[in-house]
């Protein structure tokens, strides 16, 4: 006899544990784009990127696996005045995830939490957060780190330094502080993280003024949503 639905849910909680590539790549997809929510006693990873990110969602989709029943899910969503295409999953509950829903989410909002240079440790991790927020410069590269508060986005330089040996400066943008990867770090970051970076984001990696054609391209990607106020369609 097959096993019914719930008996595979039970079944994947029970005999769930993180790997280490997975503590990997969850630690760096929280710090980017990746959010653990409540539900019911426990916590769920919900990842979420643009649709054109598909390839993404499905490569973070095989990395959980063993604790996600549910498919990728591509839909429209109405962010302002505008529709985008989005995808999406998420995993079941688990003890773990609240775990780490109350490292991160101390008042339910996420936060980087103090113990972050004993968190952020595999090039995985920082590969994943790239992957997820980061963005070529014309001359380096930059994180996305506007949600962070500017002690928050320190902790995170400092734990960079101290983690991987690389140096990291800070600038403005939009009024908030952003991680800058100078030049002179570029070789040392893709020989750090280059293997771990899906071959469609490597360019993330080739700074606009090493490009044979460096034209910057606009990007068609939607808004950051709230994921506090935004609801999942």
């Amino acid at each position: 006899m097959r096993p019914t639905p719930r008996e595979v849910c039970s079944n994947l909680k029970s005999s769930f544990k993180l790997t280490p590539n997975q503590k990997a790549v969850l630690i760096g997809t929280i710090l980017g784009d990746g959010n653990i929510r409540l539900k019911g006693k426990f916590a769920r990873l919900h990842i979420k990127h643009s649709a054109n990110q598909l390839f993404f969602v499905k490569y973070k989709r095989r990395v959980f696996s063993n604790i996600s029943t549910m498919g990728v899910s591509v839909f429209t969503q109405r962010v302002g005045e505008v529709d985008y295409n989005f995808a999406e999953f998420v995993t079941l509950t688990h003890p773990i995830f609240l775990e780490y829903y109350h490292l991160f989410y101390p008042n339910g909002k996420k936060r980087v939490p103090r113990e972050i240079e004993k968190l952020l440790l595999d090039p995985l991790s920082l590969a994943m957060w790239i992957m997820d927020d980061g963005s070529a410069e014309y001359a380096g590269l930059s994180i996305q780190t506007h949600s962070f508060e500017p002690n928050e986005v320190s902790l995170l330089r400092e734990t960079i330094q101290r983690n991987f040996g690389i140096e990291t400066g800070e600038r403005k943008n939009k009024g908030k502080i952003i991680i800058y990867f100078p030049k002179h770090t570029m070789p040392s970051l893709r020989n750090l993280i280059g293997k771990h970076i899906l071959s469609e984001l490597k360019y993330k990696l080739l700074p606009y003024s090493e490009r044979i054609n460096p034209v910057e391209t606009v990007r068609r990607d939607p808004p950051k949503a709230d994921y506090d106020t935004v609801r999942s369609a």
